[in-house]
């Protein structure tokens, strides 16, 4: 007897059951008094005027920043020498 050349059927694949989606938390019930008083914004007081930060500058933040307007210096072909760069990235970096 010859024998089939059917494939077998593909056993079906029971799918489980998607879990249960956690409740939200019911919601805490308010007074009338507290809701009104919710709604209406704080007073504000003037801002006082922070003092300025000193941010430390090394010397290894300017000479990065002096070599980066180095190269930049050579590669578009402008004259200059490497104290201006310094002074530069010194006036760069201590701007506000």
């Amino acid at each position: 007897m010859p024998k089939s050349t059917k494939k077998p059927a593909a056993k079906a694949v029971k799918k489980a059951s998607p879990k249960s989606k956690p409740k939200a938390p019911a919601k805490k019930k308010t007074s009338a008094r507290t809701a009104a008083t919710a709604r209406t914004a704080p007073r504000r007081t003037a801002a006082k005027p922070q003092p300025a930060a000193t941010a430390t500058i090394t010397i290894e933040a300017i000479s990065l920043k002096a070599y980066y307007l180095a190269e930049r210096r050579r590669h578009l072909g402008i004259p200059g020498d490497p104290q201006s760069d310094w002074l530069e990235a010194e006036r760069i970096l201590r701007q506000p």
